[in-house]
C-alpha cells in the first residue's frame, strides 16, 4: 500500500535557493548540508533536484549518511561533521575508517587520538585520507581546543598519506539580531589561522559561515560557506536577506473518512473536543509518529484550497482530526494540505516553528518514514 502522507518537494525552489545563497556568498563555494535526511525533506531527493549546480561539497552527520550519497552516485565531495574517534565504539572503529577511505569522505578530527586511528587505517591501506579540523571557537560543544588548533595541524601535516584540506568553525550565534559573540568567534578562529600560517601551514578550504553568517557575517564567508536550513527556503526574523529564500517543502494527506457527531459529543483521546453544535468531522491518516506534533491538539491549522480548516481533539499516534462542517465540498479522497509552502500561511514551516516556540529544523527533521518524499518541478 503507497504511503498516503506526501512531503512534496520543490526542485525549482531547491535551485533557486541555491542561487540565493550564491548571490549571497559573493562567490564562495557551496558545501550543502544534508544531514538528517536533508533536514527532513529527503537526502537522495535534494541531491537529484542540485545535481549540476557546481556544489563543492556536501556535509553529513553520520557515516551512513555520507555512503548513502556514494551510493547515489555522488562524485563531489562529502564531509563527515561528526569528528572522527569520539562516538564509535572501539571495535567499529577499523571498520567505519575504512569505508570513510574507501569511499573518499573527508573525516573532521578534532584530536590526537582521531588523528592516530586515521592515520593507521590509511597507512594500512595505502589511501590518502583528506581531512578536515575542526575548531571549537566558543559554540562549547566538539570541537578541538583552539590552543590545541595548531599543534593538530603540525601533526596532520607530518603524517603520511593524511592531508589537511581544511579547517572550520561553527557559529553559535550567527542568525541574532545581536552578532557580538558571532563576532568573536570569528575573532578566535582568525587567530587560529594567522597561527598556523605563521607555522609554515597552508590549509586549502577554511570555512566558518552557517545559513546565518552567509546573509549576516559577510567577513566570515572565507574559502567555502555551509548552507544548512537556508538551502530549504527557511531563514528567520534576524537573517537579513533570507526573505528571498523559497520554501520548498508541501505536506498534505488525504482525507480518510468522514462523519457527523451532535451537539456535545467527544472526539479524540481524553475527550478533550466537544462538539459546540452539530459537527462534520474528518480524518486524516498522519499523527505524531509522523512527525505533526501533539501539541497542534484543538490548537493546529490545515488548509482544503486554499481554506483553513481547525485541527479538533488529541493528535495521536496515526490520526488527526480536522472539523469539515465549514467544508462541505470536501470528501474522503480530497487533500488536505498539512504544511504549507506559501511563508505567509499560519501552517508554514516558520509560523508553526513560531507558534510552538521552536526553530524550522524541528517541523521539518521530524517528518517520519511514513511520509513519502515526493521530488516536484
Amino acid at each position: 500500500m503507497p504511503n498516503l502522507v506526501k512531503a512534496y518537494i520543490s526542485c525549482a525552489a531547491l535551485r533557486h535557493n541555491v542561487e540565493v545563497l550564491k548571490a549571497a556568498a559573493a562567490g564562495a563555494p557551496l558545501c550543502a548540508v544534508v544531514k538528517a535526511n536533508a533536514y527532513g525533506h529527503g537526502a537522495t531527493l535534494v541531491a537529484d533536484a542540485l545535481a549540476g549546480m557546481g556544489l563543492a561539497f556536501w556535509g553529513v552527520a553520520t557515516i551512513a549518511e555520507a555512503l548513502e550519497l556514494r551510493k547515489h552516485d555522488v562524485r563531489e565531495p562529502v564531509l563527515l561533521l561528526r569528528p572522527l574517534g569520539l562516538y564509535e565504539a572501539v571495535h567499529d572503529t577499523e571498520e567505519t575508517i575504512d569505508s570513510i577511505l574507501e569511499a573518499d569522505i573527508r573525516p573532521t578530527i578534532v584530536s590526537a587520538e582521531g588523528i592516530r586511528l586515521l592515520a593507521q587505517r590509511a597507512a594500512h591501506r595505502r589511501k590518502v585520507a583528506r581531512v578536515h579540523l575542526k575548531v571549537d571557537t566558543g559554540m562549547g560543544r566538539n570541537g578541538c581546543p583552539a590552543a590545541d588548533a595548531v599543534e593538530l595541524a603540525l601533526s596532520l601535516r607530518a603524517i603520511p598519506f593524511l592531508e589537511l584540506e581544511g579547517i572550520y568553525s561553527h557559529f553559535a550565534s550567527a542568525d541574532e539580531q545581536v552578532l557580538d559573540s558571532a563576532r568573536r568567534q570569528q575573532v578566535v578562529f582568525q587567530d587560529v589561522l594567522e597561527r598556523i600560517a605563521a607555522r609554515g601551514v597552508r590549509i586549502p578550504i577554511r570555512h566558518l559561515a552557517n545559513s546565518g553568517a552567509i546573509f549576516n557575517l559577510p567577513e566570515a564567508r572565507l574559502d567555502m560557506v555551509r548552507p544548512g536550513i537556508a538551502l530549504y527556503g527557511y531563514g528567520g526574523k534576524y537573517i537579513r536577506g533570507s526573505e528571498r529564500l523559497r520554501p520548498s517543502l508541501r505536506l498534505e494527506a488525504p482525507i480518510i473518512m468522514t462523519k457527523w457527531i451532535p451537539a456535545g459529543e467527544t472526539c479524540g483521546y481524553g475527550r478533550t473536543f466537544a462538539a459546540q453544535r452539530k459537527t462534520r468531522i474528518g480524518l486524516l491518516p498522519l499523527g505524531y509518529a509522523d512527525g505533526y506534533d501533539r501539541r497542534w491538539s484543538n490548537a493546529g491549522q490545515v488548509s482544503i484550497q486554499g481554506r483553513l480548516i481547525p485541527v479538533i481533539g488529541r493528535v495521536s499516534m496515526d490520526l488527526t482530526i480536522i472539523d469539515l462542517t465549514d467544508a462541505p465540498d470536501a470528501v474522503v479522497g480530497s487533500p488536505v494540505c498539512v504544511i504549507s509552502d506559501c511563508r505567509e500561511d499560519p501552517h508554514s514551516v516558520e509560523s508553526m516553528a513560531e507558534r510552538l516556540d521552536t526553530i524550522p529544523h524541528e517541523i521539518t527533521c521530524a517528518l517520519g518514514s511514513r511520509v513519502a518524499r515526493v521530488l516536484t518541478a
